[in-house]
């Protein structure tokens, strides 16, 4: 069996590096009597792959817009989750920029996906 589709998504596949880099952050010593503060930042980690996952399975570009929208916003948690790793001494700034930086890139990418989505949902709707 082939891999689901959303796979082969460049914007997935950097999320998912994204979110298993932080997981790996989550399981830092540095971390390890925070758990309140790990479970938020994993959680909004793999928010962001798997909401792109989920609207790609919508039948819908519109649908799938609002998932990529979501998993902008996600990512956009995960930034402050990230920011307040490194504001509280859990992550090294040079690690944080290195993250950071992925961070921007993604967020661009996400940003252009649901621009170029709701793009294909006009012309589709004119169409009909």
């Amino acid at each position: 069996m082939s891999a689901l589709p959303y796979r082969n998504l460049v914007a997935w596949q950097k999320a998912y590096t994204l979110a298993m880099d932080s997981m790996d952050l989550c399981q830092s010593e540095a971390l390890a009597q925070q758990r309140w503060f790990r479970d938020q930042l994993a959680r909004a980690a793999m928010s962001v792959p798997a909401n792109l996952a989920e609207g790609n399975g919508r039948s819908t570009p519109n649908d799938y817009a609002a998932f990529v929208d979501r998993a902008r916003g996600s990512l956009f948690e995960l930034d402050t989750w990230l920011l307040a790793c490194r504001d509280r001494g859990y992550l090294a700034a040079d690690a944080h920029l290195a993250l950071e930086s992925r961070a921007q890139e993604l967020s661009a990418m996400l940003l252009s996906l649901a621009t170029k989505l709701r793009a294909q949902q006009r012309l589709a709707s004119r169409r009909a």
